[in-house]
């Protein structure tokens, strides 16, 4: 379903999902699993055709096919998280016209938010090694030590920039998130460069028509 017209006004702010809408974490995701296992393995594996299924779940998940042995997938696992904090930094992208399309948003007087279900350091160490932090007015992580709580943190977004739900918009593919987001009024929209959108969702197909579809999607009565 693409966005329909409407002639009320555009969001005042929109809040991205940083972990997947923002962020391309495939390429991390490939280098922390191969050098985790060649570290406690001495051996090479190629992940490429886990990518797509495995790279937002649990490393256990994928760790548990390449390796029979659970001592090794416990090291391994642990391996994983580390590389991922560190030197797995350096591999993580942004997906491809995100840039110009947040720079479109501030042109266009829209405040930009960011939410993540990782650890508050991780994902500012996220945002900035990738640029993204230029962009954002509000970036609202998980807490060290609690669980992720998407509610908490589309409250947190709204607490920071001043604004009403009905005000703002969000823009995530993933069902927790657009739960917590209709609840509390927003806006929602599903970035079709992540995934195929749910029936019925209001989609937007690239991010280049990031502005086009904010603008042109009438506010909730």
């Amino acid at each position: 379903m693409s966005p329909g017209p409407g002639s009320l006004q555009p969001p005042k702010a929109v809040i991205f999902d940083l972990d997947a809408t923002l962020i391309d974490s495939r390429k991390a995701w490939q280098y922390a699993v191969e050098e985790s296992v060649a570290a406690t393995c001495g051996r090479r594996v190629d992940v490429q055709p886990l990518i797509e299924e495995y790279h937002r779940r649990p490393w256990i998940h994928a760790l548990t096919l390449l390796l029979p042995e659970a001592g090794e997938r416990a090291r391994c696992e642990t391996l994983c998280s580390e590389i991922s904090r560190r030197s797995g930094l350096k591999k993580l992208l942004v997906h491809e016209g995100i840039g110009m399309a947040l720079d479109a948003l501030r042109g266009g007087w829209m405040e930009i938010g960011a939410i993540s279900r990782q650890p508050h350091g991780l994902a500012l160490k996220q945002s900035q090694s990738t640029g993204l932090d230029r962009f954002l007015a509000v970036l609202a992580a998980t807490p060290a030590g609690e669980t992720y709580d998407p509610a908490a943190r589309l409250t947190q977004c709204l607490a920071f920039l001043e604004r009403d739900a009905s005000d703002c918009a969000v823009v995530s593919g993933d069902p927790k998130d657009r739960r917590a987001a209709e609840a509390a009024g927003f806006r929602i929209f599903f970035p079709a460069w992540v995934a195929d959108p749910p029936p019925g969702a209001v989609t937007i197909g690239s991010p280049a028509e990031i502005l086009a579809a904010l603008v042109g999607y009438p506010r909730p009565a």
